[in-house]
């Protein structure tokens, strides 16, 4: 399953909306996607548009909920992987420049704006959420120039507005069955002895 992509992409399309409520037009105001291709060639789609882009993924290591049996549907217990969190760094650029620079300006304002109102998505608010998630969290990442800097090189462009947020506690489960435990049994009862 992508489950990357398919978060990303409901992220992308609650910000879209968002857009297209204060200022509607047919094309979308946001889109996932590169800002330059493997070339280092501008994306034609991309120009004027509030540009999502994935730019790193690391393991979350605060969390541990490690069980190592689930029980299953018999009395014995299933052993299973334990799941890992995922946070993803997600970039947000302004992808507008020269004279609709300032509406760039705009649109990040807006995109603060979206994040500072919806901090966290879950079923409620986004109920194409795939199960396994119970609640994502959208936390501003801050970056020193120099940093900036380098995502810009790293990614092919020249600054523009941006913000880049960090997506916490993306859950990988697998269903995969390690083995097979039995319920520990009690002590047995004088009658069952004999």
């Amino acid at each position: 399953m992508d489950l990357i992509g398919k978060v990303l992409e409901l992220i992308r399309q609650k910000l879209d909306e968002y857009f297209k409520v204060a200022d509607s037009r047919a094309e979308e105001w946001v889109i996932l996607s590169n800002i330059v291709d493997q070339e280092g060639r501008m994306f034609a789609a991309a120009k004027d548009k509030i540009v999502m882009m994935l730019v790193n993924i690391k393991h979350e290591t605060v969390i541990s909920t490690y069980t190592a049996a689930a029980k299953s549907r018999t009395s014995a217990y299933q052993v299973v992987p334990a799941p890992i969190y995922i946070d993803l760094y997600v970039l947000f650029f302004a992808n507008f420049y020269d004279d609709n620079y300032r509406q760039g300006l705009a649109m990040i304002s807006r995109t603060i704006s979206f994040f500072q109102q919806n901090p966290w998505f879950n079923a409620a608010n986004m109920p194409d959420l795939p199960p396994a998630i119970d609640r994502l969290t959208m936390e501003i990442s801050n970056l020193d120039l120099l940093e900036v800097n380098y995502l810009m090189g790293l990614i092919g462009a020249k600054y523009l507005p941006s913000i880049y947020y960090k997506l916490r506690m993306l859950p990988f489960t697998s269903e995969a069955i390690l083995g097979v435990v039995s319920p520990v049994q009690g002590p047995a009862s004088p009658s069952e002895i004999t």
